[in-house]
């Protein structure tokens, strides 16, 4: 559970951040043609604009985007789109109760400081049928909660700021109350939500006109937007590797590694018992391919479990892998250090 959560906030967060490009001072006042202002650290896009560059509309309407959309859709339009979906997969057709995933994004957004993903949190709680009187008890650890509810809150917010911390007592209790799929739902949420916070509070975005916007129920082509081509990927950087960049470190917890002790931990870990059922690939297969035999088999346990127990928050969340990879053209060194350092500094041994 936590190696899942890191990957979730590592997979990209900086890189993401790298492919859009810097704000000049003219660019923080907003957008030109009337819309109210949006302070943000990067360029932003108004409506419009952003929706011409996304790709086409499948189904649903071109409705006001939300202000990480148009920050996001001139440099990563087919990105901004994945994620547009993922949010409203979070945000209003996931498989957990719509009162109980509200509360779990509003813990997450509190812990994290985000007012943003504080105040649409909020928002979506009264659209479930909460007022303003449950939702300011939140901010009692949810004191005025079931037992079983209590325990998700206090889950989530431990899962947001020590995730090295949760024990296999606290996820058996989870899987006790709600099963292997609904926790499993949980824990992408809270990776969902840690993402996008720190991705709201990285671009400094401030709430857009109307905000909280309901979710965006809209697909997208596939295709790029007429005019847009795929960015080709990236080729491996070539030259001599610097021979010295060894001797130049001076971290001591990390000199202090050797291989046959990070081999020992690996093995720890490889036989270490897992706190749910990893499903086969053949139970995986069966879910998000059915009927299909060809293919090489996926071995990665964090994949199985997402797609086997959460097929389509899964697809959801590679989709938008998948297009910053083939949009953003990112130096693949810098991908795998930016990931290092995020799984190093919460303590995650994946």
């Amino acid at each position: 559970m936590v190696r899942l959560v890191a990957l979730l906030n590592a997979a990209g967060l900086l890189a993401f951040l790298t492919a859009v490009q810097p704000a000049g001072a003219q660019d923080l006042q907003g957008p030109p043609d009337g819309q109210k202002p949006t302070m943000a650290r990067v360029p932003l896009l108004t409506d419009a604009e952003a929706w011409q560059r996304l790709p086409d509309v499948q189904q649903g309407r071109r409705d006001p985007l939300p202000v990480w959309a148009r920050a996001l859709a001139g440099s990563l339009p087919r990105t901004t789109a994945a994620m547009l979906e993922l949010d409203w997969l979070h945000r209003a057709a996931g498989p957990l109760d719509p009162v109980l995933r509200g509360k779990i994004r509003w813990i997450v957004a509190r812990a994290n400081r985000c007012d943003y993903s504080e105040a649409y949190a909020a928002a979506d709680l009264v659209r479930a049928g909460l007022d303003d009187n449950d939702i300011r008890a939140l901010a009692d650890d949810g004191s005025q909660s079931s037992e079983p509810e209590r325990s998700v809150l206090r889950f989530a917010r431990k899962l947001t700021v020590a995730a090295n911390t949760i024990t296999d007592e606290e996820v058996a209790r989870l899987v006790e109350l709600y099963g292997d799929k609904q926790v499993v739902a949980m824990v992408l949420l809270v990776g969902y939500g840690n993402f996008q916070d720190r991705l709201l509070l990285a671009l400094g975005c401030e709430r857009e006109q109307g905000g909280p916007l309901p979710p965006l129920a809209v697909r997208f082509s596939t295709r790029p937007s007429a005019g847009r081509a795929i960015a080709p990927q990236r080729r491996p950087p070539t030259g001599a590797t610097d021979a010295g960049a060894a001797a130049r470190i001076s971290d001591l917890q990390w000199l202090a590694m050797d291989f046959a002790a990070l081999q020992d931990q690996l093995e720890a870990q490889r036989n270490r018992r897992s706190r749910i059922r990893v499903p086969s690939w053949e139970e995986v297969r069966a879910l998000v391919a059915p009927g299909s035999s060809g293919g090489p088999p996926v071995r990665i346990g964090w994949s199985l479990v997402c797609a086997g127990y959460q097929p389509e928050l899964a697809k959801g969340w590679s989709a938008c892998t998948r297009a910053f990879g083939e949009e953003s053209e990112q130096d693949r060194v810098f991908e795998e250090s930016v990931f290092w350092v995020i799984t190093r500094s919460i303590d995650c041994f994946y």
